[in-house]
């Protein structure tokens, strides 16, 4: 995944790292009032080399960096159970040398002769008293090692530079620290949730997401796409607007036939209805002679929405009218609505009646626009779209997927069927899903007189 996308997907999905990061918060602050307080004490100790009083710099030198490497050593000498032992014997403690380990610790900063030794206790006072006790058992434990045998003292000794004092505050849980490690865990769950979901979304939000292997995209009608009859309801709206630009861009392609449009959905989901009729009513303005057929037979939404009735297709390719009789007129274009809808059209469809109709149509008129079946899962579009001289595909803004605009488009073209181009309905204006061709309808406005 690209930086680029994942930006995109951040600036859509900004609400989940709000979200998430303040879940973490909330999670780090319950566990710190979950967890018990815990105290710590630390005392430093310096380890000091006894030269004689005649050495010179070179010597001294030496003896620091003999020091340093003491300290170093004394690390592991502050871990081993001798000294833990000890400590547990002296202070009568009811534990083990594997759970004392875990509180007390012993660190030397680098390059330095400095030893840290830090004990930890549910209590400020009872960290205070096991550290002394560590740090006396510990000091003990290597003077004995470092005392060679028959000497009354030890070349190396070990100064106090700090000693182990009662803490003011528990040191664990830190509210600060568990609030900013809540917050950069959610953080981090968000950005993995994002990533994942822009990953998976292969849904078609607008022309740059319609996928590779389909046709080139006419145009996007923006907003809601508009009513059915957009151009005649609210002519100077941004959606008739748009619907004019398709008519526009289709008309002007070249080595395009345009005496018979089908318009196809990729999907049941998707509009293509509204594109159809607002096509035929823009090619009307252009002063084109057009016929809008509903030719789908499963649904007719076009003949439901403009309220007409009549024999319509169905009744056309039964024998019961023909084609003069069931043509009506309808926001001032001819439309030859579906008549009856039929759960199996296909037997219509498939025969040589659906042809005849379209022959006969466009002998009469300059333009037929087809109101077709979704080319997903239906057949009825391919019979459809076969008469067709151009076959436009229509997928709604969030509905359908790449991958399913994909399929369609290669079901067509296995039978023949090469769709001249994809219009995106109810774009976004706004937003990263908003492309470039779809935003600029956000300033439009009606002119005024």
């Amino acid at each position: 995944m690209s930086a680029t996308a994942l930006l995109r997907a951040i600036k859509k999905w900004w609400w989940t790292l709000l979200a998430f990061s303040a879940l973490g918060v909330a999670a780090g602050f319950a566990v710190g009032l979950i967890l018990p307080p815990v105290y710590s004490s630390t005392a430093q100790l310096v380890v000091a080399f006894n030269a004689p009083a005649q050495a010179g710099s070179s010597d001294l030198v030496q003896a620091n960096s003999f020091a340093v490497q003491k300290a170093y050593a004394y690390t592991e000498i502050g871990r081993s159970p001798r000294v833990l032992n000890e400590v547990i014997a002296a202070q009568g403690l009811d534990t083990t040398v594997e759970q004392l380990a875990r509180e007390l610790t012993v660190e030397a900063p680098l390059n330095t002769p400095i030893l840290q030794l830090t004990a930890e206790a549910p209590t400020a006072q009872g960290a205070a008293t096991l550290a002394t006790a560590f740090v006396d058992a510990f000091t003990q434990t290597v003077q004995s090692i470092e005392t060679p045998a028959g000497a009354a003292s030890s070349p190396v000794r070990l100064e106090t530079l700090q000693d182990p004092e009662v803490p003011d505050e528990a040191s664990s849980p830190n509210v600060l620290t568990n609030l900013a490690l809540g917050f950069a865990v959610g953080f981090a769950i968000a950005l993995v949730w994002i990533a994942l979901a822009a990953i998976g979304d292969r849904r078609v939000h607008g022309s740059a997401s319609v996928g590779e292997g389909v046709p080139r995209v006419l145009g996007s009608i923006p907003g809601r796409g508009g009513s059915l009859t957009e151009i005649v309801d609210t002519p100077q709206s941004r959606e008739s607007e748009a619907y004019r630009t398709v008519a526009a861009v289709l008309g002007h392609m070249p080595h395009t036939r345009l005496d018979v449009v089908a318009v196809v959905p990729a999907t049941p989901r998707d509009r293509g209805s509204a594109l159809s009729t607002n096509l035929a009513l823009a090619m009307r303005e252009f002063g084109v002679g057009v016929v809008l057929v509903d030719a789908n037979l499963r649904s007719g939404t076009i003949s439901s929405q403009l309220s007409l009735d009549g024999p319509g297709l169905a009744g056309v390719l039964t024998g019961e009218a023909t084609v003069v009789e069931a043509v009506r007129e309808a926001a001032g274009i001819a439309v030859l609505p579906v008549g009856r809808t039929l759960q199996n059209p296909v037997e219509l469809m498939s025969g040589p009646g659906f042809a005849a109709v379209v022959k006969t149509l466009s002998e009469t008129y300059d333009m037929v626009v087809l109101d077709a079946a979704p080319a997903l899962p239906l057949s009825d579009t391919i019979f459809a779209a076969s008469t067709a001289g151009s076959t436009i595909l229509a997928v709604t803004a969030g509905r359908a997927t790449a991958p399913q605009l994909s399929a369609a488009t290669e079901g067509l073209r296995a039978v023949g069927i090469d769709p001249v181009g994809v219009v995106v309905v109810d774009a976004k204006t706004a937003g990263v899903d908003a492309d470039a061709a779809t935003s600029s309808f956000r300033d439009l406005r009606p002119a005024r007189a």
